[in-house]
């Protein structure tokens, strides 16, 4: 049985609505006749194809694959490598299926045919292709340089590049970047993953932090054990906006009891309705258009807002 001879069943088993569920079968079961070097030009020779046969093809080269491919295989798959990404240099249509496929075998290649494919990605520069970088270096250490991802980040402002900066950059080289993180980077959750992990000890710094995260801050405070009077943990909680959306006075409470500032909590829980009000005041400035149209009450604006 010839190569050929398996595409062309497979091809007439693909999308047999009466017997969907046979069909799949099928197609699966065709896929696994396929020897490994059948299954490496069968995924070539099909970029093109619907997704249910491209996803078949790759499913069954992948669990042919294993754990441990053998050298003879993983030199098969850099051949694999190498003609699908002329095939997509040729056609762009094919782009994101090529990506696609080089990214479930990244794993499986050397290491140089896996840097060769992060450079493409690199070159290319776009959001989709950085976005497969960035998996890659996250699940694969060792491919991960903080100067791609900081020149990404700084072109884009993409949270997921300052992301795998904060997660993953040497503490070293993260330290010089911390404050432009925080002036630039609206996640706080990174934020505070850069700081801790940078040992960050400038005031400017940490001024900056206080000044456009609060919540930040004090979570902080929380996890360094930094002095910060009740007074001061008070304004900051204040200062927190309530807003589902974009609040985090919750995270604020929670770092002030962490803190065992009970006098503080005590406070926050005497002003419930002065921060109700303050709430209501920064929705209807946020969402004037909500209230005109429905007729609502104001507590009816954060279940609006909850469910953006």
């Amino acid at each position: 049985m010839t190569l050929e001879d398996i595409l062309e069943r497979i091809a007439t088993v693909v999308g047999q609505r009466p017997y969907a569920s046979d069909s799949r079968s099928l197609l699966h079961a065709y896929s696994a006749c396929l020897t490994f070097d059948d299954l490496c030009a069968s995924v070539a020779l099909n970029l093109g194809a619907p997704a249910e046969v491209r996803l078949a093809l790759r499913g069954r080269l992948l669990r042919t694959l294993g754990d441990h491919p053998a050298p003879e295989q993983r030199d098969r798959l850099v051949d694999l490598v190498a003609e699908t990404s002329g095939l997509s240099d040729g056609d762009k249509g094919l782009r994101q299926t090529v990506d696609a496929l080089h990214s479930a075998l990244l794993l499986h290649l050397p290491m140089p045919t896996q840097h060769q494919i992060l450079e493409r990605w690199v070159d290319r520069g776009t959001r989709g292709a950085m976005a497969r970088w960035l998996k890659a270096a996250r699940n694969t250490p060792n491919l991960f340089d903080a100067s791609v991802a900081l020149a990404y980040w700084r072109a884009t402002r993409d949270y997921r590049a300052a992301k795998s900066l904060a997660y993953q950059a040497e503490p070293d080289a993260l330290g010089p970047i911390v404050s432009e993180m925080v002036a630039q980077c609206e996640e706080g959750w990174i934020i505070s993953k850069a700081i801790l992990r940078s040992g960050c000890d400038d005031e400017s710094t940490w001024d900056l932090v206080r000044c456009k995260h609060p919540a930040t801050y004090l979570y902080l405070c929380a996890q360094l054990q930094r002095e910060i009077s009740d007074e001061d943990a008070f304004a900051l909680v204040w200062g927190c906006p309530g807003i589902a959306i974009h609040g985090n006075r919750g995270l604020a409470i929670w770092a002030v009891g962490q803190m065992g500032k009970v006098a503080v909590l005590d406070r926050i829980r005497e002003s419930g309705e002065a921060l109700f009000e303050k709430d209501t005041a920064e929705m209807r400035a946020r969402y004037p258009e909500l209230q005109a149209a429905y007729e609502i009450k104001p507590s009816k604006l954060f279940e609006i807002a909850d469910s953006d």
